[in-house]
């Protein structure tokens, strides 16, 4: 057991897979290869609000390696997921390898709840609010007139203290972003690029 610090993406190249959305987990999950109880534990993953963390099967493995977002103290935790039906999960369970194993979602202690990306950092945004990744490049910290690229822009953002989603609409979302200066501003912000990578994520801290 050792310990491990709380940590959420700062950068784009954080998350090496995003998929469709993000699992919430506890802190005692069981990886399966197949989604059915009786096929082979991949993998078995448990960690405390104390800081001890235990990886079977790859003791060096660490949470920046498995989760997209780990917060043991706060019982925050999140895995990227692939795919899901009504009863499974297909998480990637190793960021930097490309590992993907099944869980189940109601299992007693073991359970975990999908999230699609949007009702994520819809739901929890509005609770804690969101930031941008530290290189999203200057041309996106843009607000338009409307949700599409080709709309007026109607402001800009370098440095948000805080930001809150109104309203998503595809890879557009309406935002309140007030800035180091505390000046408020307001408009359609693009979150997600075509290809699935988030410009932003939930400030669980």
């Amino acid at each position: 057991m050792a310990a491990h610090a709380d940590f959420v993406p700062a950068y784009t190249n954080s998350i090496s897979h995003f998929g469709i959305g993000a699992a919430r987990v506890t802190n005692y999950i069981i990886i399966y290869e197949k989604p059915d109880l009786n096929s082979k534990v991949i993998k078995r993953i448990y960690w405390n609000n104390i800081g001890n963390f235990i990886s079977e099967n790859n003791k060096n493995e660490t949470p920046n390696d498995i989760f997209i977002t780990f917060l043991p103290k706060d019982n925050i935790a999140f895995l990227s997921v692939e795919d899901e039906d009504e009863e499974w999960i297909n998480v990637c369970y190793n960021q930097k390898k490309g590992l993907f194993g099944w869980i189940k979602k109601e299992n007693g202690k073991n359970s975990a709840k999908f999230y699609l990306y949007k009702d994520l950092i819809f739901e929890y945004g509005k609770k804690y609010g969101l930031y941008t990744f530290r290189n999203l490049p200057a041309d996106l910290k843009t607000l338009h007139s409307s949700p599409n690229s080709d709309s007026d822009k109607i402001d800009e953002f370098n440095y948000p203290k805080y930001i809150s989603p109104w309203l998503i609409q595809g890879n557009w979302m309406l935002v309140k972003v007030i800035t180091a200066d505390n000046q408020t501003k307001t408009g359609w912000f693009r979150w997600r690029s075509d290809t699935g990578k988030l410009f932003l994520f939930v400030n669980f801290k």
